[in-house]
């Protein structure tokens, strides 16, 4: 009787302890991943800090943008004015005075 209360109680023990250690490692994996989270969790909120600075640089880069468009397409229509023109002044001077061919 003895020995099988002897026997219960280390069976009862290898039975702790190897939930003791079950329960160390899973600790210990916790731990990681807390640790990995909380990186996550400040390089997360390092990005998402700066993020309207960079919007802001964006929206003024592409307001730049498109007030240097505008200005270029006047100038191309200013271009193309002046060469409608220009073609026009040489038609007109074509029409108005022929060429002279050269008898030689």
């Amino acid at each position: 009787m003895l020995i099988t209360v002897i026997i219960i109680n280390i069976l009862i023990s290898c039975l702790c302890l190897y939930l003791a250690r079950k329960i160390w490692r899973f600790t210990l994996m916790m731990n990681r991943l807390e640790k990995r989270l909380i990186l996550m969790e400040r390089n997360t909120r390092f990005v998402l800090e700066r993020a309207p600075n960079f919007i802001d640089y964006g929206q003024q880069g592409s307001d730049q943008l498109r007030q240097n468009y505008y200005q270029l397409q006047g100038q191309l229509q200013q271009l193309n004015q002046a060469i409608a023109l220009v073609s026009f002044v040489v038609r007109f001077w074509s029409r108005r005075w022929p060429q002279r061919r050269s008898r030689f």
